[in-house]
């Protein structure tokens, strides 16, 4: 009996027989099962077993009450928490900005507001040491005749402030910018008419209604900052102002490594990050917040009057204060010796050509880092197309069910899952290999190449394939005919911010990396602690030109996407 139009649209994979479907299915499991699943479920299992000997909460209670981690607990909340606060109220005003007033040079700003995001933070750290160290900073050079000392120590708690709070601050910008764009403004102009002044209505009708962005936004900073390794590790002094993710590294880095006490921490962390993020599912759950209409319109612009410079300004100075330490830094890597001030009779442009032809741990670093970009953006965004093909265009049984694992990485900071990994890898062929770094890294950021490739599949209507299935296409040849080509330009974007992310990733890095398998970050790092600050700098800004083409090239394309 012939199967009608209808009946076969409802079929489990449009046309490929059942038990095929459920394979694949079985086969997507398996694979998040063993890349997302598994490295947590060891880490998780090491840390409540001490010489496989059972169950150990003694050993739990005796690391979780050491002075060390109550001392790193104690950092890492208020670091979190203080650049919290900074990238919220900076992010929310850039947005409010740009999307609602008639502030100046607003494209400009929207263009150049996003920088940070495809910077590494690392090399931020180190471009702020260039102006704000001690004995040699540019800022401090400056004042020191007037105060007779440094006006700032980035080598503290205040600096790791100052660096999370500039560099997380587009996180919250894009998601309040988002919002704030897309909401209807007749909901402001009935504030207004029954008196509201710009500010008031701004606190309470704006605001509130974009609350679940800012939220989410910051809850993201939040948990960011807390399993962010490179910038406590380069600013938290000598003495060490050890956030919980320096610990774990130093537990496990140290002769004989303390695998007890790193694991108890990354489960801890782990636990306390992904509380966090179900914090914020309940908090968003229950509450409604309607700002886009069936009506059409268009966001209205908030006339400033003379305060617009005000905001020109402020927009300004966050640009400065973002932009200027990577231009000492570019200064410095044109030294032949930095001695705190730029000298014309010391330009050179060794420190380039060593770090590019000479410097073994510097081209090692440039050659993994581009390989394992190059590969692993590949394998995440054609594994991300499939997952977001199978949950949105076919019936395929659990499929549901893939959405919870794939974004499951988004609870966990990168050295997290590096234990997990390194835990897993040790007896195996895969450890110290780039292998494993590229499995680890497509795990870690599948959450962000599964969301951006979801949205470009979603906004494709399905009347497209099945148009062509009533032409009697397939359904592999209206995928590949239709719906592929029209999610490639997407597709690109993805890959290019995958590309970016890799480049510049390091907490994942730090643990599993061996001689011979260094990243960018991770050459960066050691660099810094035994070359002078020219080489290093000068391989810093190789890798910002690097991570700033790729950005440029995402707004290239007509359709891609800034996430």
């Amino acid at each position: 009996m012939s199967t009608s139009y209808a009946e076969e649209r409802t079929s489990v994979f449009s046309g490929i027989k059942r038990y095929n479907g459920v394979g694949v299915i079985i086969i997507v499991y398996a694979i998040l099962g063993l890349t997302v699943v598994y490295p947590l479920f060891v880490m998780l299992l090491r840390a409540f077993t001490e010489n496989d000997q059972g169950i150990g909460f003694d050993k739990i209670v005796e690391v979780m009450f050491r002075p060390e981690v109550l001392d790193a607990f104690k950092i890492t909340m208020i670091t979190c928490i203080s650049a919290v606060v900074i990238a919220t109220v900076t992010g929310v005003s850039l947005a409010w900005f740009v999307a609602r007033t008639n502030m100046p040079g607003k494209r400009f700003f929207d263009a150049l507001n996003m920088l940070p995001f495809y910077l590494s933070n690392v090399v931020g750290a180190l471009a702020w040491q260039a102006i704000a160290s001690p004995r040699t900073g540019l800022l401090n050079k400056l004042f020191e005749p007037l105060i007779g000392g440094p006006i700032l120590d980035i080598y503290s708690m205040e600096g790791m402030i100052i660096v999370f709070g500039l560099f997380y601050t587009p996180y919250v910008y894009l998601f309040t910018l988002g919002s704030l764009q897309s909401m209807d403004p007749s909901l402001e102009d009935a504030a207004r008419i029954n008196g509201a002044g710009v500010l008031q209505t701004a606190i309470r009708i704006t605001l509130p209604l974009s609350a679940p962005a800012i939220l989410s936004a910051s809850i993201l900073v939040f948990v960011t900052s807390a399993g962010a390794f490179g910038v406590p590790l380069l600013l938290g002094g000598p003495g060490g102002d050890k956030t919980l993710s320096t610990l774990i590294f130093t537990y496990v880095s140290s002769y004989p490594a303390d695998f007890a006490g790193g694991t108890i921490l990354s489960t801890f962390l782990f636990i306390f990050t992904a509380g966090l993020t179900l914090l914020q599912i309940k908090l968003l759950m229950g509450r409604k917040f309607t700002t886009i209409t069936g009506k059409g319109y268009r966001p209205k612009l908030i006339d400033l009057g003379r305060y617009k410079w005000v905001a020109f300004g402020f927009n300004s100075l966050y640009l400065f204060l973002v932009i200027g330490p990577f231009c000492v830094l570019a200064l410095i890597s044109m030294q032949d010796a930095w001695v705190g001030s730029f000298q014309f009779d010391r330009i050179t442009f060794e420190h380039f050509y060593e770090v590019v032809f000479v410097d073994e741990v510097a081209r090692r670093g440039l050659t993994n880092s581009l390989t394992i970009a190059l590969v692993g953006a590949t394998v995440a965004v054609l594994f991300c197309f499939s997952l977001a093909v199978i949950i949105h265009r076919t019936n395929l049984p659990g499929r549901l069910g893939i959405v919870a694992l794939a974004m499951l990485p988004l609870t966990v900071p990168g050295i997290v899952l590096g234990i997990g990994y390194l835990i897993v890898a040790l007896k195996t062929p895969l450890y110290g290999t780039l292998a494993i770094m590229v499995i680890a890294y497509v795990a870690h950021f599948l959450p962000t190449g599964l969301r951006n490739i979801e949205s470009i599949v979603i906004s494709m209507s399905k009347e497209l394939d099945e148009c062509a299935r009533v032409c009697g296409a397939s359904w592999w040849k209206a995928m590949q005919k239709i719906i592929l080509p029209l999610c490639i330009p997407g597709m690109i974007s993805t890959w290019i911010l995958l590309f970016v992310i890799f480049i510049r990733e390091v907490s994942s890095s730090i643990m599993l990396y061996v001689h011979g398998t260094e990243t960018m970050s991770v050459a960066l790092i050691r660099m810094m602690e035994s070359r002078p600050l020219g080489v290093s700098a000068a391989f810093s800004i190789v890798q910002t030109v690097l991570l700033l083409v790729c950005a440029f090239s995402v707004r290239l394309l007509p359709t891609g996407r800034r996430d």
